[in-house]
Order: structure tokens, then sequence, then C-alpha cells
């Protein structure tokens, strides 16, 4: 089996995937002639999406998305198609990550919830190989107060369908905002589990010198999240990166790491000098994700794929990846055991030792 296809046919899991920023274009077309029934010009309107060269653009990219998604009726299809794409990728465990969003007139927080789960009712009927879990989204930028609010929302909402709610996300514009770690120790404590973004930004102490954001880093460390979401600061060979990337290995904290993404907001120059490289030689707990495969145009076969090509691993590596990342999903120990069945059957079936 050459590379391409046995990146496409690993039963694969997602564990970094922003509901919003996984919009394929035929889903935002289909939204938009929902909300403009009558406009023949979906494809000029949407072709902004591609263009962004830098993180900050990327999150502009965002607003698309949700002058798309102001309805529980586009939320539930956003979902739905979203899934649907995933498991034609061969996914079998999927989490996404969304901010629930309450727009006046049209949608509470609570019905925006509400509507994802609704679409995860119908995909379990439709499609039974994939099994869904949702984390509720912080947006650093919004503030204080609406991550009060959204915590206080998925406690609820974990209380009601623990099936589905599992955990918290802390994500948003790293240039912006706060950690709210206090408001994270309170969901974990009504048992939620918790996945940060970390080390994304350089702080400037010069108009010469660029560091990690280390404070923040080393706060976010020390709180122990269950996983973290990219690190990209996090470099041995970057300046001022040594310490926190002993720190980080010292922590055993499961990474989540996306390439593309990484490449395409110019937060890492080069797929050759990813970080992957040096944690996964590091023997360090990793699992890929495609962040924003709408955004981003790709899929996690093909994050599988760039990996391999990259640096050099072979098929029983790509397994391995799959399979050690069934330990750091959130999901129950039987349904853990389920998963590592289907994998497992997978390498029987194509003869791959591991």
């Amino acid at each position: 089996m050459d590379l391409e296809n046995l990146c496409q046919a690993l039963p694969k899991l997602e564990l970094h995937a922003h509901l919003n920023g996984s919009l394929s274009m035929d889903t935002l077309k289909k939204l938009y002639k929902m909300q403009n029934p009558n406009s023949k010009s979906s494809e000029d309107t949407l072709m902004s999406i591609k263009n962004f060269s830098s993180l900050g653009e990327c999150f502009k990219v965002f607003n698309i998305a949700h002058s798309l998604t102001t309805t529980p009726e586009a939320v539930f299809h956003s979902t739905y198609d979203t899934v649907k794409e995933f498991k034609e990728d061969n996914v079998i465990y999927l989490e996404l990550r969304s901010t629930p969003r309450a727009i006046e007139g049209k949608m509470t927080k609570q019905e925006y919830v509400e509507a994802i789960i609704k679409a995860f009712e119908i995909c379990k009927t439709d499609f039974p190989s994939i099994l869904l879990k949702l984390l509720i989204s912080i947006n650093r930028k919004q503030g204080y107060k609406a991550a009060q609010d959204n915590i206080e929302l998925a406690i609820n909402f974990f209380k009601k369908y623990p099936q589905y709610i599992v955990g918290l996300d802390l994500s948003g514009d790293p240039m912006t905002g706060s950690t709210f770690l206090e408001l994270l120790r309170k969901a974990r404590l009504a048992g939620l589990k918790i996945a940060a973004h970390c080390a994304e930004i350089y702080q400037m102490l010069s108009h010469l010198s660029h560091v990690p954001n280390e404070t923040e880093t080393i706060d976010i460390l020390k709180f122990k999240p269950d996983r973290l979401g990219h690190c990209t600061c996090i470099h041995p060979t970057l300046q001022g990166s040594s310490k926190l990337f002993n720190l980080l290995l010292d922590s055993k904290i499961p990474v989540e790491l996306c390439l593309t993404s990484n490449i395409q907001c110019k937060t890492v120059s080069t797929y050759e000098s990813h970080q992957f490289k040096y944690l996964f030689e590091a023997g360090h707990p990793i699992c890929l994700g495609t962040d924003d495969k709408g955004v981003f145009h790709t899929s996690l076969s093909h994050e599988y794929k760039i990996a391999s090509s990259t640096f050099g691993l072979k098929q029983e590596q790509l397994l391995k990846l799959c399979l050690s990342s069934v330990e750091y999903t959130f999901a129950t120990l039987e349904e853990k055991q389920a998963l590592l069945y289907e994998i497992e059957k997978f390498s029987k079936e194509c003869n791959i030792t591991y």
C-alpha cells in the first residue's frame, strides 16, 4: 500500500478541530445559500477565506464562518457536514471544539450547544463508525465574564450529556486576553478535561530579540492541562526556548500538533523545522490534528502524509501514532478499548507489525 492510500485508510483520531474553522467550502456555500436564498455570488463572497498570510489574518477568516452560523439550524448543518467529512477521511474518533455564541433574536448560547448535540445524535445513527465528543471553547479575547458563562454552560451540559460534552478548550487569539486558569480549575473539579492552546506567539523584548511568552506558558504547564495545543514556540532551537522545552518534556503533557496550520499561519517557517521532529525524537506524547481543515484546505490523512514524508516515518510508526492517540482522548475506558480494537484490526488486515 503506498503512502497516500495508507494514510487515507488508517483509522485516525482527530483531537484538535475547531468547528467553524473545519467548515469546507461546500458547507460554507450551503450556509450562504440558506442565509441568502436569492443570491448568486456565494463563490466571490467566500473567496477571501483563502487570502491570509499570518496568524492574525487567520483569525479574521473565522469572521466569515461566524457570519454564516447565526442560527441553530446553521450550526446543526455545520456540525453534521463536518462530521460526515471527517468520517469520509476514515476518522473513527472526533473531538470538535467550539465557542458557544449568542446572536440577539436568533440564538442563545444554550441553543448553540444543543444544535451541535442534535447533530451528534443524528450522526450517531447515520455514521456509527465515528465516535463524537465536544469541547466547549473559551475565547481569550472575549473576557472573563464570557469565559465564566461558557464554563458554567459546559458544566451544566456535562451533567446532562456526559457522553458528548467531555471538556473545555482554552483558545482564541493568543495576542489578547487571559488564560482564566482559576476558572479552568473549577471546571476540572466538576470533572471536565482541559485542553489549552499554549505558546503560539513570542514576546518582544527589544527590536532585536523575541522569546516565547514565558510567564503564561509556565503558568499553563504548572496547571497541567490534560492536553496542550501547538506549543509552537516551545522549540529547542529557538532563542530563549530551551528551558521551556525541558519543562514541557518533564510535564509529559500530550501535545496536539497541526503541521499545515502552523506553516500557513507562519508560526513555523518550514515543515522540516516543525516542533514535531523534536517532540517525536524525545518520545514525548503527541498526536496529529487538522486545527481548521476548511481554512487550511487539509485533512487528517494529509497531515499524516506530511508527517511521514517530512520526517521519514515508516508505516508502523504511523500506526503507533494512531494507537497512542487513543490514550490522549477524552473518551471513556470502554470507548478507548473499542478504538484500540479497530486500529489493531486494521493492522492485522494490512499485516503491519508494531
